[in-house]
């Protein structure tokens, strides 16, 4: 089961915030920024840091089965 860490990094100009997000998988662990708008509480920010996280591994597992191809059945 993949663990999941949220860490709010800076508060950058025009109310955007940055994050860390780290996530501690079986394969090994994986970090990367999310910047967001300011949503004006921490749960919020939590929440809309969790949202783009989601998409962009949606995403990027879009993209790798593209970059995989056809599977034979089974696989």
């Amino acid at each position: 089961m993949t663990k999941l860490e949220v860490t709010k990094i800076e508060e950058q100009g025009n109310g955007r915030l940055l994050f860390n997000v780290r996530a501690y998988t079986s394969e090994g662990r994986i970090e990367f920024p999310i910047g967001i708008q300011d949503l004006g509480s921490a749960a919020l920010d939590d929440i809309a840091v969790l949202r783009s996280t989601l998409g962009f591994a949606d995403e990027l597992a879009t993209a790798i089965r593209l970059r995989l191809g056809p599977q034979a059945p089974g696989r």
